[in-house]
């Protein structure tokens, strides 16, 4: 095969196209036409002379087609064709491939047809107001468009009368378009625009003026600066100010938060400067714009930085969106000079509505932040009296726990505490014999799980609690809490919040309020799908996925093919293939095809042992189980013998899986099995199929090509057709 292979293909099928361009029947006509156009063949005469065809459908296509290419010597057939063919549809057609190739000699008549049908030109009666409808007026519009597109002057006053139509449709966005594409010939009759009653006439005539420019337009622009609308002083402030900074200085002072915005935007300002000057601004918008533009990226190390000097203020302020947005970045970029603030806003009831918005503009900002011991004020946020704050922490924490980018920010103890969810539940210390055993603590617990937590640990100093925390004193006071009975575990309603806000959205809903049992087990539930997200966790997931609760189970094999998928595999094969049996064995079949999900994901070599159960997945599995066990043997076969014998399957979706496995692994094989389903199946799209595989694409082209000079198969031409054009279509393949 050589790399003119696919152009041979697509030469030959223009040719073939060309020819059934000019059939008796009208929709192997109308297909071709599509077809030339889908496959780009500019030059093919036949586009030009289907102008003249009998079928209205073949002529509007041929139009269409001809102005997408920009076939310039069709204007003067599709003016003809704008003129003296009847129907509606076919003069839509004409207006816009017109634009599209600039024909002067339509410009005339696009004029026309701004202010009525024209005496010149010819409609069929029969068809005026079909439908209670008159196609003229999308006609109006479509030539309003292309005259604003060729830029035409003379057009100017036919669009003023129609916009001025008291009994027209309104065209006021359309031709205001229009003219700013014309330019400045354009602009006084956008100045008298400007100035009309219609507030949304009004502005789309300064927008176009501001985006014509030049001095005319500018002289007009500046007599609305006193405009009481402050939308019409914004537009004209945002046009002149980048060239006149005279002009900055009289923004600033204006009432619109948005114009001094700008302003202080173009200002020239010193950095300095500009943050006193919006940091004193009344505004609140303007405040937060300030709040907005400030550098994240750095911590504030002392109180000479500029920005703590300004957030501090604005933290004070009377504003309290600002206020909120303040605190929350300097919790971010500053704990240690606000400790005690954070510490009190965190301590107060769930009665307290302002520190629910401060809480969470806090939250908002630690996820982002750069330092480590944002995760320690997210954990603490966790604790919220306010289920808004918890949530936003707890995403908070799962989505810094599995960003590589931020190891900086204390990610393990974010790992320990989806850990611990999704762990059975821990049992709470209680009054007991001095001679029993006594119950595990949360850090032994996690210990037994299979986390290091201990100073020198595999996971190296970060895995000591102290390290963790960054502070020895408070690492302490958490050992001392895991030991005794002080630790609050979740509320019912906060493990409900947790369980929604990670639920998988089609997964069945549960009513949560007010039973614990429920919450606990959606919370564990969400945490399962988590740990599938953060590396390292494959062995846990394995050890729950053995657990006799099936829910659970299938949870957790869910949860490995997402970290296998992620991370790759982290068990050794033995251990992922003793697993994924145990999983085809069981009688549950969500967590069968879990399993055989894994299976999939593992990229295991061919497993004899499991042959026979997936060659049994192909007769008597659901669908996802015959397409996976297709997917997984012809992946081990290496040839598409099992993909071939399911091309008949009752189950259209495993048919077109099918198809595809065809496509990628015996595209040799590809025509003489492809073609005949397409045939079989002509609501399908071949493109589906191929998944641009260039050996599928000749070996079907050449078939369909060979199909489509059989005259027995003239019925199926159409189908033949339309796959052709797509399986060749812009832009060219090559071999």
């Amino acid at each position: 095969m050589n790399m003119h292979s696919d152009t041979a293909l697509r030469d030959e099928a223009t040719g073939l196209f060309s020819d059934y361009a000019k059939s008796e029947f009208d929709v192997i006509r109308l297909r071709a036409i599509q077809a030339l156009t889908a496959i780009g063949a500019k030059n093919s005469p036949a586009l030009v002379e289907a102008l003249l065809d009998d079928d209205e459908d073949v002529r509007q296509d041929a139009a269409q087609a001809l102005g997408a290419l920009g076939v310039q010597e069709a204007a003067p057939q599709l003016l003809e064709n704008l003129i003296h063919d009847p129907c509606g549809e076919v003069k839509l057609a004409c207006v816009t491939a017109l634009a599209e190739l600039q024909s002067e000699d339509a410009s005339p008549f696009l004029r026309t047809l701004v202010t009525g049908r024209g005496d010149e030109i010819t409609w069929d009666e029969d068809e005026l107001h079909q439908d209670e409808w008159d196609d003229w007026l999308d006609t109006q519009i479509a030539a309003i468009k292309a005259l604003g597109r060729m830029g035409d002057p003379a057009a100017i006053e036919p669009i003023v009368v129609a916009l001025m139509d008291e009994d027209g449709q309104e065209l006021g966005d359309v031709a205001c378009e229009a003219l700013g594409r014309i330019g400045q010939p354009a602009v006084p009759t956008l100045g008298v625009f400007a100035q009309s009653s219609n507030r949304r006439l009004r502005h789309r005539a300064l927008k176009a003026l501001a985006a014509v420019g030049g001095a005319e337009a500018g002289g007009i622009l500046r007599k609305v600066l006193g405009d009481k609308d402050g939308a019409v002083r914004l537009i004209a402030y945002e046009a002149l100010m980048p060239n006149d900074t005279a002009l900055v200085e009289q923004a600033l002072t204006d009432a619109v938060e948005d114009i001094r915005i700008a302003a202080l935007n173009l200002s020239g300002f010193s950095e300095a400067e500009l943050l006193d000057r919006m940091m004193r601004d009344p505004g609140a918008k303007v405040q937060l714009a300030l709040i907005e533009r400030l550098d994240r990226s750095a911590p504030i190390a002392d109180r000479d930085d500029l920005r703590w000097q300004v957030l501090d203020f604005l933290a004070t302020g009377q504003q309290p969106e600002v206020s909120a947005q303040a605190l929350g970045l300097l919790a971010s970029l500053a704990p240690g000079f606000v400790a005690d603030r954070l510490n009190a806003l965190f301590s107060v009831d769930a009665s307290d509505l302002k520190a629910e918005r401060m809480q969470w503009a806090i939250v908002d900002a630690l996820a982002t932040s750069p330092l480590r011991e944002a995760a320690e004020w997210l954990q603490r946020a966790c604790r919220s009296p306010f289920r808004s704050v918890r949530l936003k922490a707890l995403a908070s924490l799962a989505t810094i726990v599995t960003d590589d980018t931020r190891p900086h920010v204390n990610q393990q103890q974010g790992r320990e505490m989806l850990l611990s969810f999704a762990l059975a539940p821990m049992p709470h210390v209680v009054e007991q014999d001095p001679e029993e055993e006594a119950p595990q603590t949360d850090i032994a617990a996690l210990e037994e799980a299979g986390l290091d937590v201990s100073e020198g640990g595999d996971n190296g100093t970060t895995s000591s609690l102290g390290a963790i925390l960054g502070h020895d004193a408070i690492a302490a006071e958490m050992q001392q809490e895991a030991e005794v009975d002080d630790v609050q575990p979740l509320t019912p309603r906060e493990q409900a919040l947790l369980s929604k806000a990670t639920r998988h959205p089609k997964r069945r809903r549960v009513a949560l309020d007010d039973d614990a049992e429920a919450l606990a087990r959606e919370t564990r539930m969400s945490a399962i799908r988590l740990l599938g997200e953060v590396k390292g966790m494959q062995v846990m997931l394995a050890q729950i996925a053995q657990e006799s609760d099936t829910e659970i189970a299938q949870q957790a094999f869910s949860a490995l093919g997402v970290s296998v998928a992620r991370h790759g595999a982290e068990l050794s094969d033995e251990q992922v293939v003793e697993l994924i049996s145990q999983g085809l064995s069981h009688t549950d079949s969500n967590l069968s095809l879990q399993a055989l999900k894994l299976l999939q994901l593992a990229d295991l070599p061919p497993q004899d042992a499991l042959r026979g159960k997936l060659r049994a997945m192909l007769k008597t599995g659901d669908t996802p189980f015959r397409i996976d066990a297709m997917q997984i043997l012809t992946k081990w076969n290496g040839t598409a013998d099992v993909a071939c014998s399911l091309l008949n399957d009752p189950s259209a979706p495993v048919r077109q899986a099918a198809m595809r496995l065809i496509s990628e692994v015996a595209p040799d094989r590809a025509s003489a099995e492809i073609v005949p389903f397409l045939l079989a199946n002509p609501e399908q799209r071949i493109l589906t199929y191929v998944n641009d595989n260039s050996a599928a694409v000749v070996s079907i082209g050449r078939k369909l090509l060979a199909e489509l000079r059989d005259q027995n198969r003239r019925g199926q031409w159409p189908v033949m057709i339309t796959a052709l054009a797509d399986l060749l279509g812009e832009p060219p393949r090559t071999v």
